[in-house]
């Protein structure tokens, strides 16, 4: 363990995993050489062993270089098994990950056991599998699944940057960029999805908390007459509507970059070019160049908030269904309508229609 300046000791940052990213040398081989003679206590003439060459342990995913280095083919861990250096794009843990592990912190895929206990972290570039659960930890990967659960005691968090799937979620916070799948039911939580959330295995409840998706939630119960505080939103992206007014202050920076570009390009290209100066001709290239280059960021940025500006069109259609029972006290929001119930519903589904959230019988 790493000792801190201020004289603790890092228990959870441990670096027990060695990682490298493509390209990385592995190791290098030193030529064997010729021995020189030499002469022993006597005074006899000793003749030297010459040394020998020998081949690299060349594993899984490494290449070799000028016959004498081995470096990384990909972005790994590596791994030393039977004599041979290999780099795999996972990390797994026969357990679970605490003090004997350390936090994790990988540019590929994680596998974890056992369970990730409270106050250590998994981070991922590629996906996260957890066999036990999530207490009180932080868990971020491209695609989770858990397990079993998410207790979160209001610490820690999970997040995903495609898809989460957990048993079930428990005073804790989770996102993800695309869907969320429950098997079993969310409660006293904070859960939100780029597109949907759902609740259908077991009770299938949402109980307390706030659930929010871009276009449909789904679950088979939701609030209880103990219970208050149960809010289910839909038609709402947060990271997508922040994700858009960047993008769009952006293409408003190229854009007045590229229109200074063109003005100075026009007044240079008004000149005779046969009197123009040596640096006037360099600054009349570097324009036309960056001239380019600022057409493809804008291109680029259209692009991307012309795809937003479709997905936030999809979410003008957000829906609310519920298989089973819906409790009084349970607030409903849709877009930028509320609708709080005074009443239980069965089997319905809630939508906006002419500016107001209207309710309809799915059974």
């Amino acid at each position: 363990p790493k000792e801190l300046e201020d004289g603790r000791v890092d228990f959870k940052n441990l670096d027990m995993f060695i990682q490298v990213d493509q390209g990385d040398l592995l190791l290098e081989k030193i030529p064997a050489s010729a021995g020189r003679p030499g002469i022993d206590v006597l005074g006899q003439r000793l003749m030297p062993k010459h040394g020998q060459d020998v081949r690299l342990p060349l594993g899984k995913n490494v290449q070799l270089v000028d016959c004498s280095k081995m470096i990384s083919s990909i972005a790994g861990q590596v791994l030393v098994e039977d004599r041979r250096v290999s780099v795999i794009p996972v990390i797994e843990v026969n357990g679970d990950v605490d003090l004997s592990t350390g936090n994790i912190d990988f540019v590929g895929n994680v596998i974890i056991r056992g369970s990730v206990q409270a106050g250590f972290s998994v981070k991922a570039g590629g996906d996260v599998e957890i066999y036990g659960t999530v207490s009180g930890s932080v868990v971020e990967g491209k695609d989770v699944i858990i397990r079993m659960g998410i207790i979160g005691a209001q610490t820690g968090y999970v997040s995903a940057v495609q898809d989460l799937q957990a048993k079930f979620i428990q005073n804790a916070t989770a996102s993800a960029g695309r869907d969320i799948l429950v098997r079993d039911g969310i409660i006293n939580s904070k859960v939100s999805a780029g597109r949907n959330v759902r609740v259908e295995g077991g009770n299938g409840s949402v109980v307390g908390g706030m659930v929010s998706a871009g276009e449909e939630i789904y679950a088979r119960t939701v609030g209880t007459s103990l219970s208050t505080g149960t809010e289910l939103r839909v038609g709402v992206n947060p990271l997508l509507r922040e994700e858009y007014q960047h993008l769009r202050q952006e293409f408003k920076k190229v854009e007045a970059n590229l229109e200074a570009v063109r003005k100075n390009l026009r007044l240079l290209q008004s000149q005779d070019r046969n009197h123009l100066s040596t640096e006037k001709k360099e600054l009349m290239l570097k324009l036309t160049q960056g001239q380019f280059h600022m057409m493809g960021q804008a291109e680029t940025l259209q692009r991307r908030i012309n795809e937003i500006d479709l997905a936030f069109e999809s979410m003008r259609f957000g829906r609310i269904k519920i298989h089973d029972r819906v409790a009084a006290g349970t607030k409903i929001i849709i877009g930028s309508l509320i609708k709080p119930l005074r009443d239980d519903f069965n089997y319905v589904k809630f939508y906006e229609a002419d500016g107001e959230i209207r309710v309809t019988s799915i059974a």
